[in-house]
């Protein structure tokens, strides 16, 4: 990698780790919502859903950027964050699709 990706990279995970907390937090609400959509044997609103594919579709995106980062023989130290980050991603992202998953198939 040149120093200039890297240099790019960098300030891109930067942002990354500043809007992973955001993302958590609207994970745990957006799970939170579809549990008490479940208790009451109802969909979630289209406005959640909403909010739900808006998240999955964020963290998707910034995991394939991460893979394809790793992909560009990046530093050892580089691609171990990479992969932090996108396992975070993919903890917010599972958890999400697994709590609203029931009413996709309705």
């Amino acid at each position: 990698m040149e120093k200039t990706q890297i240099d790019d990279i960098n300030a891109q995970i930067i942002k990354l780790r500043a809007a992973l907390p955001t993302w958590g937090v609207e994970a745990n609400d957006l799970v939170e919502l579809a549990q008490n959509a479940e208790r009451a044997a109802a969909k979630p609103d289209e406005r959640t859903m909403q909010r739900v594919r808006g998240l999955i579709e964020t963290t998707t995106g910034w995991h394939n950027t991460l893979l394809y980062w790793e992909e560009q023989d990046a530093a050892p130290a580089l691609s171990a964050e990479f992969r932090v980050l996108r396992g975070s991603l993919d903890a917010m992202r599972s958890e999400v699709a697994n709590a609203t998953g029931m009413f996709h198939s309705e």
